[in-house]
């Protein structure tokens, strides 16, 4: 007989008994359907190491590195080279044609020393500094020195595994001890402080620390900043020497 009140309702125990049968139920079936069930696999990603990702070195184009100390003791370069003055008054028209382009009885002895203080994309392309003393004879016969803080120079070409070649161009400025007398005759005036640069092409073997230079040796007013008039162009030829007997920086073009 299934006890319950005098209103017809179950007591309080058969109530519990029913929630228990209802729950054990419920867990029975809730069992089955996760046994039934595939069990995803949720993938764990490994953090990188910091150490490796720390020692990761960037793309070698998009860096700038300067030599290390222990570098520049190796990496001076000197050249000596001689030169002829033009009567031509743009420099232009003897780097179109240095061959049929006019010249006078001026000559020119220059010993230069320079040394690399950057280095860009994989040493293709670095940044120099240059001194250069330089001699002059014929119709005029001073001294002249130039400071060239900044050479830009690129060493990479498709042909450099086989010749080694580097284009230059140098900034600064060039002091001449007395006022240079053909300067004057050719440009009507001058000055005997002017702005400087040069122009340069070097090819050599691979191996070998030296190199043929072909240059441009140019004095100038700097569309009237230095003087109204005056300077000078020359086309010479000489050597560049690499000391510590290394090869150009970026020679070779698969670097």
């Amino acid at each position: 007989m299934n006890p319950s009140r005098p209103d017809g309702r179950p007591t309080q125990a058969r109530t519990f008994r029913l929630h228990a049968r209802a729950r054990s139920r419920v867990a029975s079936l809730t069992s089955l359907l996760l046994a039934s069930a595939p069990i995803p696999v949720i993938a764990t990603q490994t953090p990188p190491d910091a150490a490796a990702v720390a020692t990761q070195t960037p793309g070698a184009d998009d860096t700038v590195t300067a030599p290390s100390p222990s570098t520049f003791a190796s990496d001076w370069t000197g050249t000596l080279y001689g030169a002829r003055m033009s009567s031509e008054t743009g420099w232009e028209d003897i780097l179109l044609d240095p061959i049929e382009s006019q010249y006078v009885d001026v000559f020119l002895v220059a010993a230069a020393m320079s040394r690399p203080y950057a280095h860009f994309k994989a040493g293709a392309l670095t940044l120099e500094a240059e001194g250069q003393v330089v001699r002059y004879f014929g119709d005029q016969d001073h001294w002249e020195l130039n400071v060239v803080p900044l050479v830009t120079r690129w060493h990479r070409f498709p042909w450099s595994d086989r010749v080694a070649t580097s284009a230059a161009f140098g900034l600064g400025l060039s002091y001449a001890t007395e006022l240079p007398p053909v300067e004057v005759e050719i440009e009507g005036e001058s000055a005997q402080l002017l702005v400087y640069w040069v122009l340069e092409l070097t090819a050599g073997p691979t191996d070998a620390p030296w190199s043929v230079s072909l240059r441009m040796h140019h004095r100038s007013v700097s569309y009237g900043l230095m003087a109204d008039e005056g300077g000078m162009n020359a086309v010479g030829l000489g050597v560049r020497y690499r000391f510590g007997g290394k090869r150009e920086s970026g020679a070779s073009s698969r670097d």
